[in-house]
This record gives C-alpha cells, structure tokens and sequence, in this order.
C-alpha cells in the first residue's frame, strides 16, 4: 500500500558519518542507495548545482524513475539521444531528442526512458535559482510552472539553449580559471533562454520591483509551510509585513490570482498528488490537509476540481 508521495532531499541532510560532498543527494532519481563520489572523475562541484548524465544513475534502475518530488529543488532534464516518457502530476507526455523541460520545487514527476537514451540533468536549489535570477523577476516567476520547450539545433539555425548546456558541460568538468564564474553565468543565460520562450499572462503584470517579488517569494515559502494548517490571510500578512489588501494585491499582479486561491490551489495540488500516488483514504488526506471533515474536503475538492475526491482518483489511476 502506498501511503506516501516520495520526496527526495539534498546531501548534506545526512549525518556526517554518511554524507558525500557537497552536491545533490539523488538528485535525479532519489533512491537510498548513493553512488560513491569516488568512482566519478574527480572535480570539485560547485555548492549551488548539480550535473549528471540521465544514464548515470536511470541505469541502475532499468530506465525507469518512478513518480516522486523534490523539497526547494529546481531541475532540467534535456535529451540528447533516445526518448522518454513524462509524467508531471496528472499530465503525461513523450520527450525526444532536442527537448528540455523544467521540474519546479514539489512537482511530482517520474520517467521512463529508453535504453538508448542521453543527455543531462541539472539540479540546483529554489533559494539560488532565485538568487541567479534576481535581477529579472518575471522570468523567475515563469519558471514556477513545468514546461518542455525544443531547443534542438537545426542544419540552417543553431539553438542557443542547445550551445549552453554544452558549454555548461565542459566548464562543469573542466578545471580552468574562474570556473565558477562561468558556470553561474551561463546556468543564468540558459535559465534567461528558457523563461523567454515561455509566455507570460496578460493578467498577471509583475512589477520589476525586486522587494515586491520578493515578498511574493516569501509568501510562497509560507505558504509552503503553513497551507495545512489553513492560516488566515492575517497571518501570511503580518509575517510578510504588508497588509491582507497589500499581500492581495501583490498576488494578483504577479501570480494572476488571489492570495485565498493560491491558498486553495496549493492544497488542491496535494490533494490530486495524494489521490493519484497513494492508497491513502480520502478521509485520512482530509485530516492531513487539516480539513475538519471528510465530507467538508470533499465538498471543498468537488467545487475546486468540478468532480468528487473518489471519482478523481478513479479517473487519474
């Protein structure tokens, strides 16, 4: 029976006794068992992400990663050579040569690849994904949703996406001056390509404000934190500094809605989670989301999603 959605951490949350060097505690796939450091080539990985190729570690688990998610972890997942099959929460679809997609922070996800298959995952923290795109908070806003965008080259147009993940490879396992350097840089350039590509809605003007942002940004984070517990508006406001008007306001500029239905919305994606991905009873999720009842879920569910908690998991198994 499965009674949880698997959510795989960074190194460095082990012991001492255990714990590798600094990098990503399975990054990509999540399983206990860690491959040694001391069999990859020696170099010196930056703090603020992490590189591997798909085979690396899909191998050890015949291709197939199964449906999990990542706490404050940002990945991209770009194929070289073969095909994968996607799963993104209740969304299903094939990738091949010359697709990258994004995996935002909590996004459940999971793969199936071929046997052929190539290519590159990159990992790095939501807290430095914000801090490479400081300076351009719409772009780090675009970057909340999982997309999957074509940055194959063609014979006639070079695709600059394509370019700076080569790049970023070489300077990875490379050791020339300034390497850190470069690689912030172009991991900030890729990030730019990719956010260009998606578009934003015409309802959801962010200022360029950093500080406005920024406490969009932190809201998340207490959202992220305290959505179970079902805090009023009040709460969220005073923690941030602002008023409830404020914090709305704030919402519906940068996020389109409301600060009650991002509210809303963040316990409508754990409930889906937890009814596709686990044998969990609805009126156990009830209790974990901090509803008061089954039935009060249920209702709440059935408004939000247009379909009863039992029919949705019928439908999505």
């Amino acid at each position: 029976m499965r009674n949880s959605i698997p959510i795989y951490k960074l190194y460095g949350e082990r012991t001492p006794a255990t714990a590798p060097r600094p990098g990503y505690d399975n990054a990509f796939d999540g399983d206990e068992h860690v491959r040694s450091t001391d069999d990859a080539q020696p170099i010196t990985e930056p703090e603020f992400f992490h590189l591997e190729s798909i085979p690396e570690r899909s191998r050890l688990h015949d291709w197939h990663i199964k449906p999990h998610r990542h706490t404050n972890l940002f990945q991209l997942l770009y194929i070289t050579r073969g095909t994968a099959h996607i799963r993104f929460d209740a969304t299903q679809f094939p990738m091949t040569v010359g697709h990258l997609i994004t995996v935002p922070p909590g996004t459940v996800h999971g793969f199936k690849f071929s046997d052929d298959i190539d290519g590159w995952v990159i990992s790095l923290t939501d807290y430095h994904l914000g801090q490479i795109l400081a300076p351009a908070p719409k772009l780090l806003a675009r970057l909340d949703q999982a997309v999957c965008v074509d940055a194959k080259s063609t014979s006639d147009q070079p695709s600059p996406m394509d370019f700076l993940i080569k790049q970023l490879v070489t300077e990875y396992y490379g050791h020339q001056t300034g390497r850190l350097f470069a690689l912030r840089h172009i991991l900030g350039l890729l990030l730019l390509a990719i956010g260009r590509t998606i578009p934003s809605s015409d309802t959801a003007r962010l200022s360029r404000q950093e500080q406005k942002t920024g406490k969009f940004r932190k809201f998340q984070s207490l959202v992220e934190t305290f959505y179970k517990q079902h805090k009023p508006l009040d709460f969220y406001a005073r923690e941030i500094g602002i008023t409830t008007t404020q914090l709305n306001r704030i919402a519906k500029d940068i996020y389109g809605m409301t600060a009650r239905e991002v509210l809303q919305n963040r316990l409508m994606l754990e409930a889906k989670r937890t009814l596709i991905y686990t044998d969990i009873a609805i009126q156990q999720i009830a209790r974990e989301l901090g509803f008061r009842d089954a039935g009060y879920f249920s209702r709440f569910f059935a408004k939000k999603a247009a379909i009863p908690p039992a029919e949705f998991r019928r439908d999505h198994r």
